[in-house]
């Protein structure tokens, strides 16, 4: 009886082996599935962050076409970054002078407005404003069209249009 007891134990130590494996091959094929479904979530997002930030950028530079085409073209401290780079291509090298942007160290929001860009650097908001308008009416002066060679000059600056 004894030895009928052991072989009874030794078949169910090693079904319980068996089982234990197979709960292990089952919980490494639902990891890879696990992996595979995060990397699919994880290239969607991509996707979604790269989409959203193309529409960004094309609804600012809708409303800069606007506003230009409709002769309202100003820089605004409600504004954001973006729009005023969509405005006129040489803004981001005037808050690039107030050090705002144009390098890793005074890195700016895109969808930040000036106002709060300015905010944040501690500069006055007209004064950048103020310069900013300078371009656009540099390129109104001359013969109203985009295309003027008027200088500007500003703080460690200087810029043709």
């Amino acid at each position: 009886m004894g030895t009928a007891l052991t072989v009874i134990a030794l078949l169910i130590g090693l079904s319980g082996l068996v089982y234990a494996w197979l709960v292990r091959q089952d919980l490494d094929k639902a990891t890879r599935r696990l992996d595979r479904y995060n990397r699919a979530l994880y290239d969607a997002n991509d996707q979604i962050r790269k989409l959203e930030e193309r529409q960004a950028a094309t609804f600012a530079e809708l409303r800069a076409a606007i506003a230009r085409s409709s002769g309202t073209a100003a820089f605004r401290p409600a504004m954001t970054v973006r729009e005023s780079y969509a405005l006129h291509p040489q803004a981001q090298e005037i808050l690039a002078a107030y050090h705002m942007g144009g390098c890793s160290s005074c890195a700016v929001e895109m969808d930040d407005t000036l106002a709060q860009v300015c905010v944040n650097a501690g500069i006055d908001t007209e004064q950048v404003i103020g310069d900013l308008n300078i371009l656009l009416n540099g390129q109104q002066a001359s013969n109203g069209s985009m295309q003027g060679t008027q200088r500007v000059k500003l703080p460690n600056l200087s810029l043709e249009y």
